[in-house]
């Protein structure tokens, strides 16, 4: 019995003795695995502490690893800009009706252009700011490749978003000019390429240095910056191009001859418009004008749409050839370079794929101008152009710079013109709709061949290492035009038909500041500076040269200044 009360109560207290067993293993595992999470917790505190070690490795490897620089520079301007009288084109109207006395007798066409005459005007700008902040980087890929860039803003203090059309090329905003001509606060890509260094030579792809190219490094005061000469090419340009190092022939070190192909305009997808073929609004048409009490009513004019297209990319092919020298003459060390280029402008459209307002036809009362902001396109492709320029820098010891260079273009139009214009809608039988007047063809002939020059000569003295003084000069014949919508100016001075003088301070008061004082002085002789197209003569048997002589009141859609007179003063940092 007692054996039996004796299991009884094993029995009953098994369970209790079973159940403390267990809490105590439980417990035992908890902390057991508490331990294990603290480890893993703390070798996962390790990794990320590694990881963030790494990160700012690598970002600190990655920094070092691109080179960063640049220049700020704001400019104070006071300009006078100076007028002759000239004939303001103002569209056409029906001849019948005309006022008496208004056409000679017998006058054959059923219209007749509508003009005014503008008398000589001054234009003052007293006061105008600018800024200018251009960052540059450069990133090491390998022993042999990198990758060249330069970010640049420019505004004038003010100045609207997008320029109204004026005449000048500098007022069509695009990719060719919108990194150098005065525009919005945006950051834009002025340069951005991959250089790889091969052992015969260096491959440069992408968006080219060809902006600010020799001789400007004299009056800029600092190393050359592009690869086409300023009297050639001062543009954006898209491309790809190879210099063959010729030191290993045998020439001076530093020789090259380079090859380069770009793109000015994409007639397809991404350039003028989403098709290579489309339409686009190019002018008015004034067939409905009449007159009446009050004289033409321009109101009746409608806009004129135009099919465009098919259209031909234009392109650019040069070729250039640079030979530095060093020689002694006396006791004076001589350092020179000789510069020699080569351009083929293919298939030259009349403008770029681009924005502006006030154009094609200047803003009139009753009749208004085009939509503002219009996209202004290319409506044909004009030929092609040939330019040549060479150029001679000759430094004198460490004092004393001088330079020379010439440009000569030579056309070879294929027949067309722009379509931008004023047109007439004649009977089916006679045509139909025609344009009367327009933009024209290339330098202003599109079925002969001409040709223009230029020069452009500099000096600068540093009778201290602190302290440059420079002159400058260029002329430009009547037809003159060079790829240079860039110039970082209001008006384009190596564009310039007629002649511009240049005088200047440096004065560099700190490390890395400066202090800029100088004086340009444009006259003009020909309207259309800038430009690679213009309307032939309006009178039969007129030569161009007499038809846009800017002192013989010339016919124009747009005013051109015979004279600008500009003073300015600008404080630049380098970083």
């Amino acid at each position: 019995m007692n054996s039996r009360i004796m299991l009884a109560l094993v029995a009953m207290l098994a369970p209790a003795a079973l159940s403390a067993q267990s809490n105590a293993d439980l417990q035992k595992q908890i902390e057991q695995l508490k331990v294990q999470l603290k480890a893993v917790e703390e070798k996962a505190a390790a990794a990320q502490e590694i990881d963030t070690r790494l990160v700012k490795v690598e970002t600190k490897v990655a920094g070092d690893n691109i080179q960063w620089g640049g220049d700020l520079r704001t400019r104070f301007e006071s300009s006078k800009w100076t007028f002759k009288p000239y004939q303001q084109f103002m569209g056409f109207a029906q001849s019948a009706g005309a006022p008496a006395g208004s056409l000679p007798p017998g006058y054959p066409y059923p219209f007749m252009a509508l003009t005014q005459q503008v008398p000589g005007q001054d234009y003052t700008n007293a006061v105008q700011w600018s800024t200018r902040l251009r960052l540059k980087m450069g990133i090491t890929i390998n022993e042999h490749a990198k990758i060249m860039g330069r970010l640049t803003m420019y505004k004038v203090h003010g100045g609207a978003d997008v320029p109204v059309f004026n005449g000048s090329p500098n007022t069509v905003s695009n990719s060719f000019n919108d990194a150098k001509v005065p525009g919005t606060d945006v950051l834009r890509v002025e340069r951005a390429s991959l250089v790889y260094d091969f052992p015969v030579g260096i491959l440069s792809i992408g968006r080219q240095n060809t902006s600010d190219g020799p001789p400007f490094e004299v009056r800029e005061g600092g190393e050359r910056q592009a690869t086409p000469q300023a009297l050639a090419v001062n543009a954006l340009v898209d491309g790809i191009g190879f210099k063959f190092q010729l030191d290993k022939l045998g020439l001076p070190e530093g020789t090259l001859l380079g090859i380069c192909y770009g793109v000015g305009y994409e007639s397809g997808f991404g350039g003028g418009g989403n098709v290579k073929a489309n339409a686009a609004p190019v002018g008015f048409n004034f067939t409905n004008v009449n007159w009446t009490a009050q004289g033409p009513n321009a109101a009746a004019a409608t806009m004129q749409v135009n099919n465009i297209g098919p259209l031909k990319d234009s392109t650019v092919l040069g070729v250039m050839y640079d030979m530095p020298l060093l020689f002694q003459l006396g006791e004076s060390v001589q350092s020179a370079n000789f510069y020699l280029g080569f351009n083929r402008f293919g298939n030259m459209t009349d403008i770029p794929y681009g924005s502006t307002n006030n154009f094609p036809v200047p803003a009139m009362p009753g009749m208004g101008g085009m939509p503002s902001t219009q996209y202004v396109t290319a409506t044909n492709n004009l030929g092609d152009m040939d330019q040549w320029t060479a150029t001679w820098k000759h430094k004198i010891g460490d004092t004393f710079t001088y330079f020379a260079s010439y440009g000569h273009i030579k056309s070879n139009p294929n027949g067309k013109m722009s379509q931008y214009g004023a047109y007439w809608t004649f009977p089916a039988n006679m045509g139909g709709t025609q344009q009367l007047a327009g933009f024209g063809g290339l330098l202003g002939d599109a079925t002969h061949s001409q040709t223009a020059s230029a020069y452009y000569v500099g000096m600068r003295w540093d009778p201290i290492q602190t302290l440059g003084f420079g002159v400058e000069f260029n002329h430009g014949s009547p037809r003159w035009f060079t790829y240079s919508p860039a110039t970082g100016e209001a008006t384009e001075k190596l564009g310039t038909r007629g002649d511009v003088w240049e005088g200047y301070i440096h004065w560099q008061f700190a490390k890395n500041a400066a202090f800029r004082l100088g004086y340009l002085d444009y006259k003009y002789t020909h309207a259309f500076s800038g430009w690679h197209i213009s309307p032939g003569p309006a009178m039969p048997g007129q030569s161009w040269e007499d038809a846009y002589d800017l002192s013989k009141n010339p016919m124009l859609q747009y005013g051109f200044p015979a004279a600008v007179k500009t003073t300015y003063a600008s404080i630049e940092v380098k970083f």
